[in-house]
């Protein structure tokens, strides 16, 4: 069955500073559409801004996630730079100024070829620019990037790691439900636990480490008993502060699973 289709006009979009954000001003602003099977299923769409600070300056990364009846997923991966309303209506005034074609006495055709040339050499002087403002914004971001993340609360990141790591327990709940590869699902489980206790020290609240030892519980469940791996992972969900996490981790699951089922292929 195929997975849904994610039609995105733009990657990239100025936000003004301090505004709120919509699902619905996203998805016209960025123009985004998704289809399954040849049906609408643009009111499906998530979009993960746990990195989003609408109240800091800075580029975010942002991830559009759809997933249709058929619980098939697509994903993609979006920019939203925060900056004053004064630029960013600045830029939206420059853009909408029209350019006007030059009238020729020559005819229809010479009128015709002349247009044509002014929107080729327009076009072209357009992608340079953004090529160049591209590059620039390239540069400062490796700058902004430390003082992005001090604005970010501890608790988004933490659960940016947890993320992670029940990502790959439920993608691995979901690659044993098709392989029954035992072996492999230890493996995994085993790969997870030490990553666990990597992490641990890395936790900043107290709460994020009682949500890690929930999921070190679950690898346990899943080592001694993989019979229902699914409905066990799925049982993280129920507990407290894992509903915030959940519905942001689906498109980390399918990368897990699409790398961990290349890596077996091979």
């Amino acid at each position: 069955m195929a997975k849904p289709v994610l039609t995105i006009q733009r990657h990239y979009l100025d936000w003004p500073l301090g505004q709120s954000i919509t699902n619905s001003e996203l998805i016209n602003q960025f123009g985004i559409r998704a289809t399954s099977d040849g049906r609408d299923v643009t009111d499906k769409m998530t979009f993960n801004l746990t990195q989003v600070n609408i109240n800091q300056q800075g580029e975010y990364p942002i991830v559009v996630t759809v997933m249709d009846s058929d619980g098939q997923t697509a994903a993609d991966h979006l920019t939203l730079n925060v900056k004053p309303q004064s630029q960013v209506q600045s830029r939206t005034t420059t853009n909408a100024q029209p350019v006007a074609p030059k009238k020729s006495h020559r005819g229809w055709l010479v009128a015709l070829i002349i247009l044509i040339a002014i929107i080729v050499v327009w076009w072209a002087v357009a992608a340079h620019n953004r090529n160049q403002a591209q590059q620039a914004n390239n540069t400062e971001q490796s700058s902004q990037i430390s003082d992005n993340s001090s604005s970010i609360n501890k608790l988004s990141s933490d659960n940016q790691k947890l993320a992670q790591q029940v990502a790959a327990l439920r993608g691995a709940a979901r690659q044993y439900e098709k392989d029954h590869d035992q072996q492999e699902l230890q493996n995994h489980l085993n790969d997870i636990s030490n990553q666990n206790q990597q992490i641990e020290s890395q936790l900043n609240s107290n709460s994020a480490k009682q949500k890690l030892n929930d999921v070190n519980q679950v690898v346990n469940q899943l080592q001694q008993d993989p019979s229902n791996a699914s409905s066990t992972v799925n049982s993280l969900k129920n507990k407290d502060g894992f509903s915030s996490i959940w519905n942001n981790i689906t498109s980390m699951m399918e990368s897990w699973l699409d790398n961990h089922s290349s890596s077996n292929n091979n």
